[in-house]
């Protein structure tokens, strides 16, 4: 890992902290976090996991991803992959992209 990556990744953390109700689908939540730990059980991968503010310990089923971000360029911005991007409002009625996670190595933004 680059200088530079390192620079970035460390700029991003604590974007969007903590836990709470998510848009996704009914009964879904969102959870930006430090993994503490990883314990692989029966039911799938125990985490826990720490944020400004609390702290919170789930279990992920083995079917489910777990990402994280990392540096894109607008060469990764190809027609056809998915996208997920906060955006806002600007002048005339457009929107601002504030930033943009983008689909890499067939895995889709998760949210």
């Amino acid at each position: 890992m680059g200088r530079e990556h390192e620079r970035e990744t460390a700029a991003a953390r604590g974007t969007g902290e903590g836990h709470y109700a998510w848009d996704l689908g009914a009964n879904s939540s969102m959870t930006n976090a430090n993994v503490d730990t990883v314990v692989e059980s029966t039911s799938g991968r125990d985490l826990k996991l720490s944020y400004k503010g609390g702290s919170n310990s789930i279990t992920v089923p083995a079917n489910v991803p777990v990402v994280t971000l990392a540096p894109a360029t607008r060469a990764d911005l190809i027609a056809g992959r998915k996208v997920f991007v906060v955006a806002a409002p600007a002048n005339g009625g457009s929107y601002g992209a504030q930033f943009v996670v983008v689909e890499k190595d067939g895995v889709a933004p998760p949210m």
